[in-house]
């Protein structure tokens, strides 16, 4: 009889146990199915969309002339230095030929030969170079210096022969300096020929106001090929992909805890902002900036933050 008594007592605190085990096997099911993401939520604006191709042009002087030597012999005398501007006709280098030098003065007086020969600019200019200063020997055809015409300063923009179709003559465009100054040039022609290396046309930019710019300067030139004004705008943070960059969806809040998964096609992208195409959005939607990461199609959330 005692045996029997013991018997159902145990296994009763079995059964107890077992409920017990079950109970919180349960509880703490329901508490990881319930388990709350913290995140920040914001919502569509509509806005101006733009997007860009940048390209980079380099400055460059249109009109340039080169002095070359007519005799060989030697650099008797140079009157102007590199930065120097001339007028036309001034006289720039004095030469003294090759058989006039081999004789001393004497003999040059009683022969009534000098050797002299006077190179003047022709044209009115800036000196860009001096390749030969005084006391240089030098061949008939040497080049003796480089002027060049301040106002014929223009960038030349080397663009994919694809983009004819967006730039155009008499356009303008925004030049960024080194140091991110701005200066506004207009295409003034597109040179009918392609560099057979980078297969790029390249198009002359000539600068709105004239401005003291050295040759070979590089900017940056920003090609507007779209814009949209009433884009449906996100910040980048709502969007996440899946590992091919193919697929995009955001999270989006259907009531204060839950958020689901919606695909999304995407347009214009900016620098911290994305267009989306669809599907099209309210502009009181409320949709998840962080905390998104990593969520199933479906999510119990806590907004801790509201980015209007």
């Amino acid at each position: 009889m005692m045996n029997r008594v013991l018997t159902i007592l145990l296994s009763g605190v079995v059964c107890l146990a077992n409920l017990t085990s079950c109970k919180n096997s349960q509880d703490q099911g329901e508490k990881a199915v319930h388990s709350v993401v913290p995140v920040t939520v914001t919502m569509p604006r509509t806005g101006k969309m733009a997007e860009y191709t940048e390209l980079m042009a380099t400055s460059a002087f249109l009109v340039r002339t080169v002095i070359k030597s007519p005799v060989t012999g030697y650099v008797e005398k140079c009157s102007v230095s590199p930065g120097d501007k001339v007028v036309k006709n001034q006289v720039l280098f004095q030469l003294r030929t090759k058989e006039a030098a081999a004789l001393d003065q004497k003999n040059r007086d009683s022969l009534d030969i000098n050797g002299l020969v006077t190179m003047k600019a022709t044209m009115t200019g800036v000196v860009a170079a001096i390749d030969h200063p005084q006391g240089d020997f030098i061949q008939e055809g040497d080049v003796l210096s480089t002027l060049v015409e301040p106002e014929s300063l223009v960038f030349l923009l080397e663009a994919p022969f694809e983009m004819n179709k967006i730039i155009h003559t008499g356009v303008e465009y925004k030049l960024v300096l080194p140091g991110d100054e701005e200066i506004v040039a207009v295409v003034k022609s597109v040179l009918p020929s392609m560099s057979g290396a980078s297969q790029t046309q390249r198009m002359v930019l000539k600068p709105r106001v004239a401005r003291d710019i050295p040759e070979n300067l590089t900017a940056q030139v920003k090609i507007l090929q779209t814009a949209r004004d009433n884009a449906v705008i996100l910040p980048k943070s709502c969007l996440l992909n899946d590992e091919i960059m193919k697929n995009f969806w955001v999270m989006k809040l259907i009531n204060d805890t839950m958020a689901v998964k919606i695909p999304v096609r995407t347009g214009i992208q900016g620098t911290d902002s994305i267009e989306v195409v669809s599907p099209v959005f309210k502009p009181t939607d409320r949709i998840l900036t962080s905390g998104n990461y990593g969520l199933g199609d479906t999510a119990v959330v806590r907004i801790i933050h509201l980015n209007n």
